[in-house]
């Protein structure tokens, strides 16, 4: 067999060696011809896209897809003559690349709307026309065609991508999380504002648990916000990118000036680029149902609830006029925090409810943890006692004042008498809600309430 093959080929050779030149070219052209059209119609077939291994996974979910029957090229090259030939000089190359071995672990491929809303494919009018539920979801394509989200053109490829699973082309929740539910940095608020019921239909069953029954209707007509009573953490909102992000794929990292409009212009307009590869796993939804309780923000209306002990213990403003005027205590200047102080845990009530919790009280046995056994039992009283008699005389003072100044005729005055009046009761009142009576920091606990003394006998 191979002798013959040579022996062909031999006389193929000779055949060709006898010919004019003009019928030499002639061969030549209609060989390449042939070839070239060979390679086309090969590298045209579905099959040819795996013969790369990193292809396999690709083309066995291409071919459990809804796609199955759809070519591979009239997705991924654009339509025309233009994107025709531009997508086969681009496929040589590749194929150039896979045979010296430049070729990565995990393709990346853009395919163009114009590609998905052809006429024979996907109409532009049925889709935005058309509503559909997808895992629960409520969806329509007319709010996504053609929109802009900061800065990023929402194409078919922003929600249809091939990582959601092992489904070819399929959407990706990631990417509807990246806009309706990440902060923005240039705007107020998120890119999308979405509420529930954007996307859920109102659960129309009667949910039990334990003694509790939930019936979504009913709170619906209260006219309650579902984000605000029961679902605060259903939505992650943190949209801080990491700079090592950007490492993954530049040589540099991010500019420190740069805003998200400007990145997302740059990363959408071209290759492709996942909204998760940059902002990571968007969560939406709960694994595990929580109790409203254990959801609920104490910070939200019980703020600053400690602020009298803080200004206080840090005399946060000065009993002069100026900074250096400072009072400050011997166990703030030693950074001793409020659980040095604070060891005893106990329970505020012997109900029998657990909804009381338990404090951390302070007790003179926490000195003796830096100083000698003994001294808090024998400062404290102390400090408790010069405090209480100090300001049982200044409050006094402070209510016979107020009354001479609701006794005033002379308005000028009037108005003098109950300015100081006030500034010297707010003192005593700060003292009072403080509660250490002087633990806290008794050299400016004293101080206040000489200055409110003063204040109200005239010396200031």
């Amino acid at each position: 067999m191979a002798k013959r093959l040579r022996a062909l080929f031999s006389s193929a050779i000779h055949l060709v060696g006898r010919m004019r030149w003009w019928a030499r070219i002639a061969v030549v052209v209609a060989v390449f011809a042939v070839m070239t059209g060979g390679a086309i119609i090969v590298t045209g077939q579905t099959g040819f896209c795996n013969s790369c291994h990193i292809m396999n996974n690709y083309y066995a979910s291409w071919q459990e897809s809804e796609h199955a029957e759809v070519n591979c090229l009239d997705c991924h090259l654009q339509p025309g003559f233009a994107g025709y030939i531009m997508g086969k000089i681009n496929g040589l190359a590749q194929a150039v690349d896979c045979a010296v071995g430049r070729v990565g672990t995990k393709p990346s491929a853009t395919v163009v709307d114009s590609s998905c809303l052809r006429s024979e494919c996907h109409s532009t009018a049925e889709l935005k026309s058309d509503s559909l539920v997808y895992n629960g979801v409520k969806f329509t394509h007319k709010n996504h065609i053609d929109a802009v989200v900061g800065g990023m053109n929402v194409t078919c490829g922003t929600c249809h991508s091939h990582f959601e699973g092992n489904e070819h082309f399929s959407v990706s929740h990631n990417a509807c999380f990246a806009c309706h539910f990440l902060g923005s940095n240039t705007t107020d608020g998120r890119l999308v504002q979405t509420d529930c019921r954007s996307c859920h239909e109102v659960p129309s069953e009667v949910i039990r648990r334990g003694f509790v029954t939930i019936d979504h209707r009913e709170f619906v007509s209260y006219q309650a916000s579902c984000e605000e009573s029961c679902h605060k953490r259903e939505v992650a909102q943190s949209s801080q990118v990491e700079d090592t992000v950007c490492l993954n794929c530049h040589d540099f990292g991010m500019e420190v000036d740069v805003n998200s409009v400007e990145l997302h212009a740059s990363h959408t307009h071209g290759e492709k680029i996942e909204c998760f590869s940059c902002h990571g796993e968007v969560l939406h939804g709960q694994t595990r149902v929580a109790s409203i309780s254990a959801m609920m923000d104490c910070r939200s209306c019980h703020s600053d609830t400690h602020q009298v002990q803080r200004t206080l213990y840090s005399t946060q403003f000065p009993s002069g006029p100026h900074e250096e005027d400072r009072v400050l205590s011997p166990m703030f200047l030693t950074h001793v925090e409020c659980t040095g102080c604070h060891i005893e845990r106990t329970a505020r009530t012997t109900g029998a409810l657990d909804s009381f919790g338990a404090v951390a009280r302070a007790v003179p046995a926490a000195c003796d943890n830096c100083h000698e056994p003994g001294t808090g039992q024998k400062y404290v009283p102390y400090w408790q006692d010069r405090i209480k008699t100090v300001y049982e005389r200044v409050n006094r003072s402070v209510t016979e004042f107020e009354a001479l100044a609701q006794a005033q005729t002379d308005a000028s005055r009037a108005a003098d008498y109950h300015r100081r009046a006030q500034q010297a009761r707010s003192m005593l009142d700060s003292i009072a809600a403080d509660g250490s009576w002087g633990v806290h920091n008794f050299k400016y606990t004293e101080t206040l309430l000489l200055e409110a003394e003063k204040i109200v006998s005239g010396e200031r």
